[in-house]
């Protein structure tokens, strides 16, 4: 037995399930020590042991000792990582590697498998390949975008929202084995829906900017990739032209006010408006901005909080949760794999069926 694969699996499962580690020891029959020590890959357990394991997950023995699948396409980088950290990485891996392998299962068993339109993008720095990324998705040239998550799921994206207490982690991306690329943002509380937002063109900047370096071994991250990154998440958010004439119709309000008022149009971070207004010419207004802030608002700007923040509402993910609604009203899954697919317990797939159900008729 793979005793990596076991422990892996056993994780990943006993998360979904909602099991602590000492509450399905004990259901299992096994001390909470014995346990530990198979699902942190140092001791091989007895079949007997997996047996009552699967028993108590209500999963198969086979689901516990299947291989990991891999990502042979992979671009997840953090500089000067501690040995937990690394630990941390390797499971967000496996997660994907395993959410990838279950979306790509549904799309084919559904036959609604898309192709990627952002192939043929082209230019010569980050502000023209942001450009006509924009051209290819059929967005007008100041036109804002309110879904980030649908635009690049219809093209030919996955996109996967988790939550991880991985420090500064906030996303990463790869490319599955039909080469559609899948981004995965970081979702947790700590981290606003703007940098999450922001995280999803990033990524997109290096899938179209960096495809050669989508190498799951490599952990350090190049400063120049990510400032490319960067500059294409900045011009395809908000472009260069739309960001100009909409400071230009409300110049007249005090510039604090107009860059409230432009972060909320774009979905940006007010220091996404404040780098552009600084690239434009401007004077470097931070320490101004920060000043008004507290007088206006009585709070200061900390740990990348932002002034009237967006809503979680306002970042979703959709596209996953449609599969698995249809292959599991056509029988094509049971219920306890739907729950598993969308990585939520049983009680939170049967509120989410009665949900459907609820609303059926309407439409």
């Amino acid at each position: 037995m793979n005793i990596s694969s076991i422990a892996s699996n056993l994780k990943r499962i006993r998360a979904i399930k909602g099991f602590k580690q000492e509450e399905l020891a004990n259901q299992a029959g096994l001390s909470r020590v014995a346990y530990s020590s198979i699902e942190n890959a140092k001791s091989e357990p007895r079949v007997s042991n997996l047996q009552k394991l699967a028993d108590v997950l209500g999963v198969s023995i086979v689901e516990l000792i299947k291989p990991v699948p891999q990502l042979a396409s992979l671009r997840f980088r953090k500089n000067n990582m501690t040995k937990r950290e690394r630990d941390k990485r390797d499971q967000i891996v496996i997660d994907v590697a395993y959410w990838l392998k279950d979306f790509n299962f549904l799309e084919s068993e559904l036959q609604y498998e898309k192709v990627f339109k952002l192939k043929k993008c082209k230019g010569k720095s980050p502000e023209e390949i942001a450009q006509n990324a924009r051209e290819l998705l059929g967005l007008k040239k100041d036109e804002p975008i309110n879904d980030i998550c649908g635009l690049v799921e219809n093209a030919g994206i996955k996109i996967q929202l988790i939550v991880s207490e991985l420090d500064k982690f906030f996303g990463l991306s790869a490319f599955g084995p039909k080469g559609c690329p899948a981004v995965i943002v970081n979702v947790s509380d700590n981290i606003t829906v703007e940098r999450q937002i922001f995280t999803v063109a990033h990524e997109l900047g290096h899938i179209l900017l960096h495809k050669n370096s989508y190498n799951p071994d490599e952990i350090r991250e190049p400063s120049v990739e990510e400032k490319e990154a960067d500059e294409f998440a900045g011009y395809f958010l908000m472009p260069r032209d739309a960001f100009i004439k909409s400071w230009k119709e409300n110049e007249g309000l005090h510039w604090f006010d107009n860059i409230l008022h432009i972060k909320r149009i774009y979905k940006v971070s007010y220091q996404t408006v404040l780098r552009r207004l600084k690239g434009l010419g401007a004077p470097d207004l931070y320490k101004d901005f920060y000043r008004i802030h507290k007088t206006k608002y009585g709070r200061d700007l900390k740990n990348h909080k932002e002034p009237i923040p967006l809503d979680k509402i306002d970042f979703l993910e959709d596209r996953l949760s449609k599969l698995v609604r249809d292959a599991y009203e056509k029988e094509m899954i049971s219920f306890s794999r739907a729950a598993e697919v969308l990585r939520i317990n049983n009680d939170e797939m049967r509120e989410r069926v009665n949900s459907w159900e609820e609303l059926n008729e309407l439409v």
